[in-house]
C-alpha cells in the first residue's frame, strides 16, 4: 500500500471540535457570521466562546470580548476566559453602551493580522442596565420600558454586526435564558415568544439554546438545542451532546437526536 488516494478522491478534513459542533446543528461558522449561544448561568457559554473563536482564529487570529457584566471586572475571571483565548486577544470590560460603542470604534479603526473574532458577552446585561435605569427615573409602565429599550439593543445588534461585516469577522452573542426568550421574556418585561425575541431584542442569524442544571461541572456534558430562527430555513428542534475537555470540546458520540 502506497497510502496514497485514488484518482480523483480528497482526503477528508475534519473540522475542529467545537466548529464541527455547530456545523452538525446546520450552523455555519464562518467570516461575517454573528452566532448566538444563549442558555442558563453557569453551563459555560463564555467558555465555549472563547473555544470557538481561538479555533476560527488559529494561531496568527485575534479574539476580542466585549464583557458587559461586573465579574469582567474581576482579574481571576479574565484570567479564566484568556486561558480560553488565542494567544493574541483583547478582553474589554463594557459597563454601558457607551463603552461598547467606544470599544468597537477603536476595533473599526484597527488593522489586524489574520483573522478575527468578537464575543459579546452578555448582550441580555445591556437591557437590564438601560431597563434599571429607567425603573430607578420611575418609569414603571411595562410597555413603555420596552419601547425605549428595544430601539437601543436592536442598535446595538446593528452596529455589531456591520463591524462584523466589515473586518470579515466571526461574532459570537452570548445571552442568559434564566432571563431572556427562553423564560418567554425581555429581561421580565414583557411576554415575547422566543422567535420573536430572537428577530427583534437579539437581530442574530441563529438563536442557540444550551440547557443544563445550574452549577454543573465544567466538564459535564452539555446539550446544545436549536430552538429559533425566522432568517434562515433551520431544522430546528435538533440536539446535541458535547463536554468540555482540556480545553477543547469533546462531542460525544451517539446522543444527537
Amino acid at each position: 500500500m502506497s497510502g496514497k488516494l485514488p484518482v480523483g478522491e480528497k482526503p477528508e478534513v475534519r473540522k475542529p471540535p467545537a466548529i464541527e459542533l455547530f456545523s452538525r446543528l446546520g450552523v455555519g461558522v464562518k467570516e461575517g457570521k454573528n452566532v448566538g449561544l444563549y442558555g442558563l448561568p453557569m453551563i459555560g457559554k463564555s467558555v465555549l466562546a472563547a473555544i470557538l473563536v481561538r479555533e476560527f482564529v488559529g494561531e496568527n487570529g485575534t479574539a476580542i470580548v466585549f464583557g458587559t457584566e461586573d465579574h469582567y471586572s474581576d482579574e481571576d475571571y479574565r484570567g479564566l476566559i484568556a486561558s480560553f483565548l488565542p494567544k493574541s486577544h483583547y478582553i474589554n470590560y463594557c459597563r454601558n453602551v457607551e463603552e461598547v460603542y467606544r470599544y468597537l470604534n477603536i476595533v473599526e479603526a484597527k488593522q489586524f493580522e489574520g483573522r478575527v473574532a468578537l464575543i459579546l458577552d452578555s448582550f441580555s446585561a445591556l437591557a437590564n442596565v438601560e431597563a434599571s435605569e429607567l425603573s430607578a427615573k420611575g418609569l414603571k409602565e411595562v410597555r413603555l420600558k420596552v419601547s425605549r429599550v428595544t430601539p437601543m439593543v436592536n442598535e446595538v445588534a446593528t452596529r455589531f454586526k456591520r463591524v462584523l461585516t466589515e473586518k470579515h469577522a466571526l461574532g459570537i452573542t452570548v445571552m442568559h435564558a434564566s432571563s431572556m426568550a427562553g423564560a418567554g421574556k425581555f429581561r421580565g418585561l414583557v411576554d415575547w415568544k422566543p422567535v420573536m425575541s430572537a428577530r427583534v431584542a437579539h437581530s442574530l442569524d441563529y438563536l442557540i439554546y444550551m440547557h443544563a442544571p445550574e452549577g454543573t461541572a465544567l466538564n459535564a456534558p452539555r446539550a446544545l438545542t436549536m430552538v429559533a430562527s425566522r432568517l434562515t430555513p433551520l431544522d430546528e428542534g435538533r440536539t446535541i451532546k458535547f463536554r468540555f475537555k482540556e480545553k477543547t470540546v469533546e462531542i460525544l458520540e451517539g446522543e444527537e437526536r
